[in-house]
């Protein structure tokens, strides 16, 4: 009877230690990738908490799903205090810095109560920001910058698309669809959204743009 044994000088020995080598390393990296897996569900967990948590954020969503109401502003002082705005107050706050007041949808004079002030005082206020718009203007590059942000990590592969359409499905709703007769939210009517839609182009928020893009909505 023959007995075929390793060639080459290989012992049995040496086979083993380098199936158990092998193994291991297939080991350590599978524990590798769960354990970045993880970091990276960990990762993406926070960076939709912090989203969420962020005061600008918080404001500009606000603004948007509210047709009028109030938000707490910080003036130059640093102090904070309550201030209402109106539906006028998003279409000035949101328009180009190259547009007039009076060049804005749905402008009417009668409601701009900060051209009344200025007009009073004998101050210029075709090309001025009030500062509640100021404040806006600030919120909404806020709000814009942080979903660049996440179209960015989406890119990366640190937050799953599907799991941010999930969270933010309401929001790509309201913002990324055309308003009919048949629907509820007429709080952001398409004027609104329109004025919205031109900040982000007029401003090149091409990460916003990508990001709706994803889940279905061009603006």
């Amino acid at each position: 009877m023959q007995t075929y044994l390793p060639s080459e000088g290989y012992s049995l020995t040496d086979l083993f230690t380098v199936f158990f080598a092998v193994l291991g390393g297939t080991f350590a990296l599978w524990q590798y990738y769960k354990t970045n897996k993880m970091a990276r569900a960990r990762a993406a967990a926070d960076e939709v908490e912090h989203f969420y948590s962020d005061e600008s954020v918080k404001t500009a969503l606000r603004v948007i799903d509210w047709h009028s109401g109030s938000i707490s502003v910080v003036d130059e002082s640093g102090s904070r205090q309550k201030k209402t705005y109106a539906p006028l107050d998003f279409h000035l706050a949101l328009r180009p810095h190259t547009t007039n007041r009076s060049s804005v949808r749905t402008y009417e004079a009668s409601d701009d109560h900060y051209r009344s002030e200025r007009e009073r005082n004998g101050k210029r206020f075709e090309d001025i920001f009030s500062p509640t718009e100021q404040y806006l203007r600030e919120v909404f590059d806020s709000f814009l910058g942080r979903l660049e942000r996440i179209e960015m990590l989406i890119e990366c592969g640190v937050i799953g698309e599907k799991n941010f359409g999930d969270v933010f499905s309401y929001w790509l709703h309201v913002i990324g669809d055309e308003k009919d007769a048949s629907t509820s939210l007429a709080h952001f009517s398409n004027p609104k959204r329109e004025a919205l839609l031109e900040y982000v182009k007029f401003y090149q928020f091409a990460g916003v743009q990508r990001l709706f893009a994803r889940y279905g909505r061009t603006i």
